[in-house]
């Protein structure tokens, strides 16, 4: 099948997932071409991509006359599905004034990229985020006739939820990477019939594994994400403060960027944690060396209040997939991945006292890092292995194009 994957940028830190799943696409037979919303070239922080890039397209930058030139070329050339296209813009849910006119820009730009779409001789198109990838899938399907779907992931579904109701709609499918999401689905759209719930994956081959038979001393904590609130790092931070208080050592690394990390800096000056290191950003070979050597793998995730949420953070699998016993919290879909007691330790968003308690267990039972470490690895492998849910995502684009 000729797909063309969408999404925002395919080299940004955290979409690393995404490039994974277009390398095994086309490892399968697939002929998978990509649109970035944004050009790559000088991004700051970026990934290294997990797939070739080379031939890759670009919304923007874009000139005004280019999206004038092309919208006025749609209107002339195929003026029912344009007209049917602002219908659709004008009448998405939850969407204001601001909103409607971002989607009108939006189904303009689009119209810069029809011809290469459909000189590419595109089957099906798949966008990574609901908002405002899909957006560009929605349009360039509105205007060509080739069918979409797209995975929704976290703040693209719960932070913004304009015109997720006609994406929905519109789209021949949507999947979704947890049943959190799917359930979320369907109370946007009663009626969704095709959706299907794949996972996210890695390949749990490129995190070597490590049973950790035991903790060590000083407890080596380590935890890898963007700081932003949803992360929930302010609340590690009073957690290793109270471990700290209790004179429980530990070395802890925090890996990432992001707005907040000034202020995570200061609030660690001023709670005294001399045994945090902020590493910065780092690139995966980084952090696998990181997640070796730690003994527990610490991520509190919350809901922001703009509605910013995780859905299954890829870190988290990637941590189990390397032995290293995880915490985190019940948000979202995580507890589908990490099974409290099981494959690692869930506690309450917001709770740093219960988080201090998590890592503390590891410390006093001695059975419980070895049992969730293999435990952890083997749920990764059973339900989270790229391989598999790309299968699986195969077969979801087949029985689309079936139905």
């Amino acid at each position: 099948m000729n797909i063309l994957y969408i999404t925002t940028r395919f080299t940004a830190l955290s979409h690393t997932f995404v490039t994974r799943e277009v390398a095994q696409l086309r490892d399968a037979g697939h002929e998978v071409s990509l649109l970035a919303l944004s050009g790559e070239a000088g991004e700051a922080n970026a990934s290294v991509p997990e797939c070739d890039l080379s031939g890759l397209h670009a919304v923007h930058p874009v000139s005004r006359v280019a999206v004038l030139g092309g919208a006025l070329r749609e209107l002339a050339t195929r003026p029912g599905r344009f007209c049917r296209a602002v219908g659709v813009a004008l009448t998405a849910g939850n969407t204001g004034l601001h909103g409607k006119l971002r989607l009108l820009y939006q189904l303009a730009a689009a119209t810069t990229q029809v011809r290469w779409v459909e000189s590419s001789d595109v089957q099906h198109i798949h966008a990574h985020f609901a908002n405002p990838s899909a957006n560009y899938a929605l349009f360039i399907h509105l205007l060509t006739g080739i069918p979409y779907s797209f995975t929704g992931h976290a703040a693209d579904l719960y932070r913004d939820t304009s015109a997720l109701d006609i994406k929905l709609e519109h789209a021949a499918g949507a999947v979704a990477i947890s049943d959190y999401n799917l359930r979320y689905y369907r109370t946007i759209h009663p009626g969704l019939e095709h959706a299907a719930i794949i996972h996210c994956g890695i390949h749990p081959d490129a995190f070597p594994f490590r049973q950790r038979d035991r903790v060590g001393q000083p407890l080596r904590i380590l935890s890898v994400g963007r700081c932003t609130t949803k992360k929930g790092f302010a609340h590690l931070l009073d957690a290793l403060a109270v471990l700290q208080q209790e004179g429980l050592a530990y070395e802890a690394d925090l890996v990432g960027y992001g707005e907040l990390l000034p202020a995570l800096q200061g609030q660690a000056a001023e709670l005294g944690l001399t045994s945090l290191t902020f590493t910065g950003a780092l690139q995966q070979e980084g952090i696998r060396d990181l997640m070796n050597r730690a003994d527990v793998f610490v991520l509190p995730c919350v809901q922001a209040p703009d509605g910013d949420i995780d859905g299954i953070p890829v870190v988290l699998m990637e941590a189990m997939a390397a032995g290293c016993p995880v915490i985190s919290t019940a948000v979202s879909g995580i507890p589908e991945l990490v099974r409290d007691d099981e494959t690692g330790l869930v506690v309450p968003p917001h709770d740093h006292e219960a988080l201090a308690t998590a890592m503390k267990r590891l410390i006093d039972d001695p059975d419980l890092a070895p049992r969730i470490s293999g435990a952890g690895r083997r749920h990764v492998e059973a339900e989270f292995n790229l391989i598999e849910n790309c299968r699986q995502l195969e077969g979801f684009f087949r029985s689309l194009h079936e139905a």
